[in-house]
């Protein structure tokens, strides 16, 4: 991670970016710990690259913040992790080949099983040494996992395995943010295997259930683990409800590169699903669906130019949207536009976005977040780390 002073974020290709301010990540970490009892581990969620922040930079900040234990999608990214440095305990949500299980036991890594028979398999080719495993449990989520009714009978199965250390037991809420009654019915099913085992002598001693949104509804399903995602990205997992103390830590930036003046009646873009109203000011962004920004957003966006809103007119196309900087004074080539981010109390979101777009913030973070340079900013604003790429 290369530190330069005065850098400048552009590059010769087009001059559109994400801003990944790590501070807020810095912060967002702490809220989240704050909501939580002492006793609770956070499992930081960095799968699928941070939601498009960056793994690696962020688990590095989460860790200088005492963050000690992540959660990945696959092995390959905490593999990733670990070969930069990052040495906090690690889960694997998904799918991790047989012939992954040496290097995971060696770099001190935990994988999912849904069933015993998964289990078996691994510890197979664990060639006597000792595998750490968390038991994924479906109560209600209809996706990975063995189903509730079943939970008891693989512990008992997994019971005494040798070179198997069923550490952790797990279930997801499928709707957290919008159904407390069938939430609460999940949790009924994953605390009666959790007091079933109990009794049995077989549970295993982590058990965690909340994601982000889980957090903030469901304090009775806050047991040994909690799982962090969107709230540490500074989003609220709840659309329209915002979080004391969260601040997004994904900005997307672009400049203007052209404008010009057309008459009334003009039709902007492809389709012309645009027709000026009056002469109208039209300029151009260097930024598309191949950025991940959607084609959905066509004619009902907006950027923040000089702290105010312009428009998205007309089509957004692979690699250029036009906005309308009429009632904007004085912009010049090379201005700043803000398409997600805040200038002053001009405020755009992910979750913005995203409704306009008919999807969730996860996929607006997520998608430009692997698309776009990302430059890395962290206390104080100065400090800048250039990524090299997409991260």
């Amino acid at each position: 991670m290369k530190r330069e002073d005065n850098v400048s974020v552009e590059q010769l290709g087009r001059p559109t970016w994400l801003e990944i301010d790590l501070a807020c990540v810095r912060g967002n970490y702490h809220v989240i710990r704050g909501m939580v009892p002492e006793r609770t581990h956070v499992l930081c969620v960095v799968k699928d690259n941070a939601y498009g922040h960056g793994a690696v930079h962020v688990a590095r900040v989460l860790q200088e913040e005492g963050a000690d234990w992540f959660a990945l999608a696959t092995l390959e990214e905490a593999l990733e992790l670990r070969r930069a440095g990052i040495k906090g305990r690690m889960l694997v949500f998904g799918y991790a080949p047989a012939s992954g299980v040496q290097e995971a036991i060696a770099r001190g890594i935990t994988l999912s099983i849904p069933n015993d028979d998964v289990a078996r398999e691994l510890v197979g080719a664990a060639s006597g040494k000792q595998l750490t495993v968390h038991l994924k449990v479906d109560t209600g989520m209809g996706r990975g996992g063995v189903l509730a009714e079943g939970a008891l009978g693989v512990l008992h199965r997994l019971n005494g395995v040798k070179g198997l250390d069923v550490e952790g037991i797990y279930s997801h809420f499928s709707c957290a943010d919008s159904d407390e009654s069938y939430s609460s019915m999940q949790l009924r099913r994953f605390e009666k295997v959790l007091h079933q085992s109990a009794v049995e002598g077989i549970r295993p001693p982590v058990a965690h259930l909340c994601n982000s949104a889980g957090i903030l509804t469901m304090k009775a399903a806050i047991l040994e683990g909690v799982r962090p995602g969107l709230l540490l990205y500074g989003c609220s997992p709840i659309e329209g409800v915002p979080i004391a103390g969260l601040r997004p830590a994904m900005s997307m930036k672009s400049r203007v590169t052209a404008f010009k003046q057309v008459p009334a009646g003009y039709g902007i873009s492809y389709g012309r699903s645009y027709l000026t109203y009056k002469p109208t000011t039209v300029g151009i962004l260097p930024v598309g669906y191949t950025d991940g920004y959607s084609r959905m957003l066509s004619n009902k966006a907006s950027v923040l130019i000089h702290g105010k809103r312009a428009p998205v007119i007309g089509r957004v196309t692979m690699d250029q949207t036009m906005i309308d900087l009429s009632d904007i004074p004085d912009v010049k080539v090379g201005d700043e536009a803000v398409l997600m981010g805040e200038v002053g109390n001009q405020r755009i979101t992910a979750g913005d976005l995203g409704s306009l777009a008919q999807t969730i913030s996860y996929e607006v973070l997520s998608t430009v977040g692997n698309l776009v340079r990302h430059v890395y900013r962290d206390q104080p604003p100065e400090d800048v780390i250039l990524s090299e790429g997409c991260t």
